[in-house]
This record gives structure tokens, C-alpha cells and sequence, in this order.
């Protein structure tokens, strides 16, 4: 097992200031997907983000358990996204 320190972001509640659990989000990939082509249609796509992709997003999301992080050098308007994707899902 490899041990490394590093530098992210959580994404947390604003409300409560605890930390968001993807496992207990209740967002599957279908509802990611479909969530996305809207925002597409509207003219607002996910932003492209060398630190943190589409596929990233949705594994995150709905494969992962403990606290959600986002890289350190994540965009702003990326990480923004994501926290507006959350806050309509759940």
C-alpha cells in the first residue's frame, strides 16, 4: 500500500460544513448523464479541465465512499459546476 500527502478540495455542505459522502448522494451515472446533455443543450457544458475530467466526475460520484475531493489545481469554474451539478441532483 502506498502512503502519499497531498493537497485537494472537499466538497461539503454549506449548510452543515460536512464533508459531501458520494455513496449517500443518491446520483447514479444515468442521472449524471442526462443532467449533462441538458446543460449541453442550454449552452452550458461542463467546462474542459486537464485536472479533472467528465469520466472522473461521474466515477467519483458514483463509485467512491468516504469524503468527495477534487484535485488542488481543479479550475474554479469546473469545481463551480460540479458543486451546481450536486446541489440539482440531490
Amino acid at each position: 500500500m502506498g502512503i502519499r500527502v497531498g493537497v485537494f478540495k472537499i466538497v461539503y455542505s454549506s449548510t452543515t460544513m460536512e464533508a459531501m459522502d458520494p455513496q449517500y448522494l443518491g446520483i447514479t451515472k444515468d442521472k449524471i448523464e442526462e443532467y449533462l446533455k441538458k446543460c449541453e443543450a442550454a449552452g452550458r457544458p461542463m467546462p474542459e479541465d486537464p485536472a479533472y475530467s467528465r469520466e472522473d466526475m461521474i466515477g467519483d460520484i458514483t463509485g467512491s465512499s468516504g469524503f468527495y475531493s477534487l484535485p488542488d489545481d481543479i479550475r474554479d469554474d469546473t469545481a463551480d459546476f460540479i458543486a451546481t451539478l450536486i446541489g440539482d441532483l440531490i
